[in-house]
């Protein structure tokens, strides 16, 4: 018998508003809460990346016309991915695959500010802002109500936690689901893309995301974003800047600092990448010296650390409020929107009469905490080769990037590893 659903989102972050959309046009009625008082709050970081994963995630959730306009408003694709050492000797590149015009299998590059605009859309009914969830109440199986902090409430269905790493849905759901600090401490900046900049960037940058082995644990990852030829951004969609990005990681105590760092100045942040980096090469040096003050961040890096099976109820949880993952894999990103898809493909087979919804949730949560927490592991052992401080391992690393480069059959297989 069909079933009429009501959802709750609580995030209005890539996953949740992914769900939204796709929950939309499968006719089930959704409503969707966020903190932030409007859609540019808060918007930090750099551009994302959207895979055949996430690609196919966004196809199966947005109609045609907004997936249309996520595409057009992507950067260029990169053209290969690249390994090297702190002084720009080369170790290992991986040429990407072409695919044509095929929209879901392209490489699609895309600022956050524009994603968040682009999901959005015929969304304004939907999308309720300045709503800081505080708690909810269910009846398993029956009802759920979420409060919020201006004391309003909401009933539905089933409570969807997309509120991001530091979920409080996650907290009150599952509160022996933890998120620890892995002890690495990441800097990043950008610089735009004159013609000046493009020139003393080194070549590899400019072709795709490029990846610098540096000594004692310390690690670098640079990134351009630029547009076809003829093809210019629409400044509306926030997605205008070309530039080049970079991100400097190593062990929070090798950079010295005496008070938190994410409270220093975009002066002490240089200077303390700059002091890492004495012996790299000129050019490295050189984006981090002339990186624009005001996009200077620091963060610490954490992991969420894999749960056992919870017994399922009318909340669950998607994208980052579970399995939040390091940046050194490249795919939180995605792998939420996987999850927004899957957890439309359930709440469908609900609503048509196909499937219980405690049952069909369950399934979604087995498979969701199974690809989500191997995600979070390859994330974490990414993380963990790059920042290796013995000699030997950095050694070992090296010589494996350099066979792979050597090997056709093993670089077509290692970007799927990464």
């Amino acid at each position: 018998m069909a079933r009429h659903l009501k959802v709750l989102i609580i995030g209005a972050g890539t996953g949740g508003l992914c769900l939204a959309q796709g929950l939309k046009k499968d006719g089930i009625a959704t409503d969707v809460f966020e903190r932030d008082h409007t859609p540019t709050n808060r918007l930090q970081g750099y551009r994302l990346s959207l895979s055949a994963t996430g690609n196919r995630a966004l196809k199966a959730c947005l109609p045609d016309t907004i997936f249309d306009s996520l595409v057009k408003c992507s950067a260029q694709p990169s053209q290969r991915v690249s390994f090297q050492d702190h002084r720009l000797n080369h170790l290992l590149a991986v040429d990407l695959p072409r695919n044509g015009q095929d929209p879901l299998e392209t490489e699609h590059p895309v600022s956050r500010t524009a994603l968040r605009r682009v999901l959005l859309e015929g969304l304004d009914d939907i999308v309720h802002f300045g709503k800081r969830f505080i708690g909810y109440n269910a009846v398993p199986a029956k009802y759920v109500t979420a409060r919020f902090e201006d004391g309003s409430v909401a009933i539905g269905d089933i409570l969807v936690g997309a509120d991001g790493a530091g979920s409080h849905v996650r907290a009150e759901l599952l509160p022996q689901a933890k998120r620890v600090q892995t002890g690495i401490l990441a800097v990043s900046g950008k610089l735009g893309l004159s013609d000046r900049v493009r020139i003393m960037t080194p070549a590899p940058i400019l072709r795709g995301p490029a990846l610098f082995l540096g000594p004692r644990g310390c690690f670098m990852f640079c990134s351009a974003v630029q547009y076809a030829p003829g093809r210019p951004a629409d400044p509306s969609s926030g997605d205008a800047e070309e530039y080049v990005m970079w991100g400097f990681s190593a062990r929070l105590e090798r950079f010295g600092f005496s008070a938190p760092p994410e409270t220093s100045t975009a002066f002490e942040l240089k200077a303390r990448v700059l002091g890492l980096m004495e012996d790299w090469h000129p050019a490295l040096r050189r984006l981090v010296q002339e990186a624009d003050d005001a996009s200077l961040t620091a963060f610490a890096v954490k992991t969420s650390v894999p749960i056992s099976p919870w017994p399922t109820r009318n909340v669950t949880l998607l994208g980052d409020a579970l399995h939040n993952m390091t940046p050194f894999r490249g795919i939180g990103a995605n792998t939420a929107l996987r999850d927004a898809d899957a957890l439309r493909r359930a709440l469908v087979a609900v609503a048509r009469g196909d499937a219980d919804l405690i049952e069909s949730l369950a399934r979604y949560e087995r498979a969701m905490t199974d690809y989500g927490f191997r995600a979070v592991r390859a994330s974490l052992a990414n993380m963990h080769r790059f920042h290796a401080e013995s000699a030997l391992a950095r050694a070992i690393t090296k010589a494996l990037f350099r066979v792979v480069d050597f090997v056709p059959p093993l670089k077509s297989a290692f970007l799927g590893r990464q």
